[in-house]
């Protein structure tokens, strides 16, 4: 895919057929099946998370500015709406209705589509949040949002309330880098040595799948396929 710009490529699955893909100061719509990009925006700072939203739109996290921009995504991308926040995002996701906001240094909140509180917490975290920090997963009438913590090298799974139910150490001296939800109580976590695991949050149960550097993550269940973003790269990989 695109290979001129600098930054580490953060995406998200809209569609089977879809991407969203973030980087620099722009926002992509990029089609799989024709391999390019359809539209892209440009936007006022470097994004650090998206998600994707019902309806074909997704949300973007810009730090710098303490923005989440609301994009429809349909044909092209446009701004429906701007959430003025209170900190740096990290990561941002979406469940039942609302938003899941990760700051720095460990702030999360639950945040109506309109910005408003929900609910907050200041989680037992240290250090900065890399790239895809967050993820959320549904099973039946049971959320669970995982949340990675860099120094302490381990994952972290709260439920809707945002009350912490679980921590899972990363094996070894591994260090987390992106988490991703993909259902069936399973996660896919990068580590900073290049090593792609899987966890059964069930089990507490780690498998090692491969070597590969992944700065974020997306999978698609209908096609079999994980979209990994890596440096300016995006790689697709058939997933069993």
């Amino acid at each position: 895919m695109d290979r001129e710009d600098p930054f580490p490529y953060l995406l998200t699955l809209l569609t089977s057929k879809r991407l969203i893909l973030g980087n620099c100061d722009s926002v992509k719509l990029f089609d799989v099946v024709q391999n390019k990009v359809l539209h892209q925006l440009r936007v006022d700072s470097k994004p650090w998370s998206v998600c994707s939203l019902p309806w074909t739109r997704a949300a973007v996290a810009l730090p710098f500015d303490n923005t989440i921009l609301i994009l429809d995504c349909d044909n092209q991308l446009s701004i429906v709406k701007r959430i003025a926040v209170r900190g740096k995002v990290r990561g941002v996701a979406y469940s039942n209705g609302h938003l899941i906001v990760l700051y720095s240094f460990g702030k999360i909140e639950t945040l109506h589509m309109n910005g408003g509180i929900v609910r907050q917490t200041n989680l037992e975290t240290s250090g900065l949040f890399k790239y895809q920090p967050l993820s959320v997963m549904t099973e039946g009438n049971v959320t669970s949002i995982f949340v990675y913590d860099y120094n302490k090298g381990r994952i972290i799974r709260l439920d809707e309330n945002l009350q912490e139910q679980q921590v899972y150490p990363l094996p070894g001296v591994d260090l987390p880098w992106s988490v991703l939800a993909v259902g069936g109580n399973q996660l896919l976590v990068s580590d900073f040595d290049g090593r792609l695991w899987q966890l059964d949050s069930t089990m507490g149960r780690w498998t090692r799948l491969k070597k590969i550097y992944v700065d974020s993550m997306a999978f698609c269940h209908d096609r079999h396929v994980l979209y990994c973003g890596f440096g300016n790269i995006v790689k697709s990989y058939a997933i069993s």
